[in-house]
């Protein structure tokens, strides 16, 4: 069972320091790339950052009337779950879905999106120096979200065992099953994802907001690897983490979040492998 939080695993740190072995947390594109762009920003253009938005952005079509981008037991959770965010200290909670907002992303439109509670949120409280608040938010259809209504009013959604035929099975995991294949989605899905953060800070004494993000196209990616972005914005990430650690480009034994790290040769690798990010210095903040 996936565990949406990281205290298990920073469990560890101890006996990989002591070990010589260096572990990364986290490396796809949220959590993921967002540690890295936090870490940029706090490198190159801010003294302190205060408030970090991560919007999340995928405004592709697969033509299915309900089916996830990733794992469907993973994405369910996530949306089913209370949301949560850090302010001034401590974890704020939310009800599922309850904090709203619409933001005109660019090279995808005008799209409604969701704060969720998501895992960067806890390390990145941690590892940013002066922050005061970090909120995720992720978009959704309305399409999606009434078809998610009914299949948690009918218990589809649970991860409680039941009995079923004198088998125990876990409903969120029979569901899995007879939902499309996120792998199966490539060749039909149109439009692009776009993901980021917005930050603001002060630089020199000054109030300053900055947006880095990428967009990546869905059917670029299926032409390119035979699959859709959000599996092509995940992979990436992973593989450029991967080749930090086996270059030696990175090296601290323990376990550490992705933002721990230099930035600055991961970004450059985004740059050469397939998501190229982007600079706004004036972008339209989420109220």
């Amino acid at each position: 069972t996936a565990k949406f939080e990281y205290s298990w695993q920073w469990a560890y740190r101890e006996r990989f320091e002591k070990a010589g072995i260096t572990a990364l947390l986290g490396s796809g594109f949220d959590p993921g790339v967002t540690g890295v762009f936090s870490a940029y920003a706090l490198k190159h253009e801010f003294d302190e950052i205060n408030y970090i938005d991560i919007l999340d952005c995928n405004g592709g079509d697969h033509g299915y009337p309900f089916a996830t981008n990733f794992n469907p037991e993973i994405n369910i959770r996530e949306v089913s779950a209370n949301g949560s965010y850090w302010e001034d200290g401590h974890w704020v909670e939310t009800k599922p879905m309850e904090i709203k907002r619409v933001y005109n992303f660019e090279e995808v439109g005008e799209k409604d999106m969701y704060l969720l509670h998501h895992e960067e949120i806890e390390s990145l409280a941690l590892n940013i120096p002066g922050i005061k608040r970090i909120r995720f938010f992720m978009t959704f259809g309305e399409s999606y979200l009434t078809h998610l209504k009914c299949l948690e009013d009918v218990g589809m959604t649970s991860i409680e065992p039941i009995m079923f035929e004198g088998k125990e099975i876990v409903p969120l995991q029979f569901l899995k099953a007879v939902l499309p294949d996120p792998a199966s989605l490539g060749p039909r899905t149109k439009g692009k994802t776009n993901i980021g953060c917005i930050f603001q800070g002060k630089k020199d004494g000054k109030d300053k907001k900055y947006y880095l993000y990428n967009i990546c196209d869905h059917e670029k990616c299926y032409a390119e690897v035979g699959s859709q972005a959000v599996a092509y914005t995940t992979g990436v990430p992973a593989m450029i983490g991967a080749m930090m650690i086996m270059t030696g480009k990175w090296n601290k034994p323990g376990v550490h979040n992705i933002e721990e790290f230099d930035p600055d040769p991961f970004m450059d690798a985004l740059n050469k492998w397939g998501l190229p990010w982007r600079e706004n210095y004036d972008p339209v903040l989420v109220d």
